[in-house]
């Protein structure tokens, strides 16, 4: 080999070895930006203010705290709109934790009970009536509200 081929040889590896570092430090502040833009979108599901009022007006209704698991709740229009509002956001929060199983372990310490609550208060709902017109209705929020239970059980 003569010199020049090993100078550009040594060049190249060099300039490939820049990238590389380049590309990985690049990378790591790039995670870090979606993981700061995915943790906003997480608490401006679970502590927005609409939620959090509407988990409250939820939780007083006597038909939702005592569910009958193949029965539709007689409630009003109202409050079904309440619970559908709950039951979106829940599963929107399903979707955004879906492929992070870490986070989504804790969320689930964080906010399992709440999570876990709304399931049980919401699923006949969910699974009797509003998946008659949608059969993927709230798939994330069922998911993320049985790892809620487990989740709950492991404590």
């Amino acid at each position: 080999m003569d010199y020049v081929t090993l100078a550009a040889l040594l060049i190249s590896f060099a300039a490939a070895s820049v990238s590389v570092i380049k590309f990985r430090k690049e990378s790591r502040v790039q995670i870090q930006a979606d993981l700061v833009t995915t943790l906003t979108k997480i608490i401006e599901i679970i502590r927005n203010d609409t939620v959090r009022e509407y988990r409250e007006i939820l939780r007083k209704s006597e038909t939702l705290n005592k569910p009958i698991p193949e029965a539709v709740p007689e409630i009003d229009d109202k409050t079904e709109k309440i619970a559908r509002y709950v039951a979106v956001a829940y599963d929107k929060l399903g979707f955004i934790l879906k492929h992070d199983e870490d986070l989504e372990k804790r969320v689930l310490e964080w906010h399992g009970e709440d999570i876990e609550e709304m399931w049980i208060m919401l699923s006949p709902l969910v699974k009797n009536k509003w998946r008659q017109r949608n059969p993927k209705y709230a798939m994330e929020f069922e998911r993320l509200g049985k790892k809620a239970i487990e989740s709950e059980k492991q404590k």
